[in-house]
């Protein structure tokens, strides 16, 4: 057999006969440009071109683009509501512990994983499988028409929790507490400003 593809070329036959007792590494062979060093050399890739250009910062949770696609009114219009998919990260680990009841609530809610193959090559190398996973965080989907009905059931919530702390807030009396003056803006009347003569 040829010198240079031998491995172990040039070294002593057995680990006894190394210096110290020990076994060859690849550092010990000799260099040349044929042999199991050899073999492992990169070459330059003339066709590799960078797919972004200018800032090197890449946000991998930006999913403007598909919002764009699949909700492009973002639920505003109730034509369309039927139409459209509504996207959104949620936690999928927490120090690296899942979180099974929360997962859960995403179900109950009408939330759903998304696969690698609804978007090849987008978010890992073509024929990853499995969810969506980026830095603990998994992405998730349902139809808009349950985002439009959740955001109507949190405004409902925060509008009665505001009217009570009005009421509640009025009912105080005089002395007891700080009272909080709710102004009335829907008149605009012309503000003084002092020293503005």
């Amino acid at each position: 057999m040829n010198e240079l593809n031998e491995p172990t070329a040039g070294l002593a036959s057995s680990p006894a006969q190394q210096p110290n007792g020990r076994v060859p590494s690849p550092r010990d062979l000799p260099r040349t440009g044929d042999g199991p060093r050899g073999a492992v050399r990169l070459t330059v890739d003339p066709t590799r071109e960078r797919l972004r250009e200018g800032n090197a910062n890449i946000d991998p949770f930006d999913i403007a683009d598909i919002m764009a696609q699949y909700a492009p009114t973002n639920g505003g219009d109730p034509a369309r509501i039927d139409l459209e998919i509504d996207f959104n990260w949620k936690r999928f680990e927490t120090y690296g512990k899942r979180d099974f009841a929360e997962m859960r609530e995403y179900h109950n809610q009408g939330w759903r994983e998304v696969h690698h193959n609804n978007f090849p090559g987008r978010f890992g190398p073509d024929g990853a499988e499995g969810p969506v996973l980026v830095k603990d965080m998994i992405l998730m989907e349902r139809p808009m028409r349950l985002t439009v009905k959740a955001r109507s059931e949190e405004i409902k919530a925060a509008t009665r929790a505001m009217r009570v702390n009005q009421t509640t807030l009025a009912a105080t009396p005089e002395g007891s507490a700080p009272r909080v003056v709710f102004a009335d803006r829907t008149t605009r009347e012309a503000i003084e400003i002092p020293g503005d003569e």
